[in-house]
């Protein structure tokens, strides 16, 4: 199901910036019992996303109405994904005059395959295609996402479940629709988005729970190499919200197992916990 500010239709203005230029941004969380899952976490990613892009802001108290709405009328575990756009009309690249956005949203259903997932561990390569440099839309979730779908066309060929994806130095960066974690030892690890990347906002509970817990969390600039010495390794993001990772295949000769779930059962049972 599809609403278009606010009504449910599938249709779009074909001069709406988010059809011209991608000009916008969005999230997506997740339904379980009838809510939204850390809606207000959402709703302040959406927030950033249109102050950093300079996009109009829409009625924020009828938005959360509106997906508050939509969740409840769910009683399945589901899916929400809500755009922004700049709005319709203009010419050219020029983002004057655009006072009233576009607000897209969907309901679709959850990914079943991830409890198999959480139980079993997923299977990573390295992904051939690499991510671009650039500060002013790294940690944003804007609707420019031609490299991710590059990265899963490459990815489809294969038998694995995900890729680790690195930045056009070679750096680890993030996977396919996920953020990288890593333990070695008592440190635990993951890549930083200054110049690439999306800052999840499950990577960002994570790092608050590394926290409260007094876990050693290090952010760093590593290649895939230093996942040689990891004790584990594993994805998150709103969905999953958590997977560990098995296996890592980084060459044809060179694959690495990772069977500790020490980290990654706290993990999941703070993810789980969250409303």
């Amino acid at each position: 199901m599809h609403w278009v500010n606010g009504q449910q239709q599938r249709n779009v203005d074909a001069s709406d910036r988010a059809v011209q230029f991608g000009d916008g941004c969005f999230t997506t969380l997740a339904i379980e019992q009838g809510k939204p899952l850390m809606l207000s976490a959402h709703l302040n990613r959406l927030k950033q996303g249109c102050e950093a892009l300079f996009l109009p802001n829409p009625n924020w108290p009828d938005l959360k109405k509106h997906i508050i709405d939509i969740a409840s009328d769910t009683q399945a575990k589901g899916v929400i994904k809500i755009i922004i756009s700049r709005g319709c009309g203009g010419r050219g690249y020029s983002s004057n005059g655009f006072i009233t956005p576009t607000v897209i949203t969907s309901l679709s259903s959850y990914p079943a395959h991830y409890s198999h997932q959480q139980t079993e561990g997923i299977s990573l390569a390295i992904s051939p295609v690499t991510l671009g440099k650039n500060p002013q839309l790294a940690g944003i979730k804007h609707l420019n996402r031609l490299e991710q779908v590059l990265i899963k066309h490459h990815l489809e060929k294969t038998e694995f479940d995900d890729v680790l994806v690195c930045d056009n130095e070679g750096y680890l960066v993030e996977a396919n629709a996920a953020n990288l974690f890593w333990r070695k030892g008592n440190t635990l690890f993951t890549p930083d988005l200054t110049d690439s990347g999306v800052n999840g906002i499950m990577r960002q509970s994570i790092i608050q729970l590394a926290q409260k817990l007094n876990w050693k969390i290090v952010i760093v600039r590593e290649k895939p190499e230093t996942l040689y010495q990891a004790d584990e390794v594993w994805l998150t993001n709103s969905l999953m919200p958590v997977l560990p990772v098995s296996c890592i295949t980084f060459s044809v000769d060179k694959c690495y197992q990772y069977s500790s779930r020490e980290y990654y059962h706290v993990v999941l049972q703070h993810t789980l916990s969250l409303k």
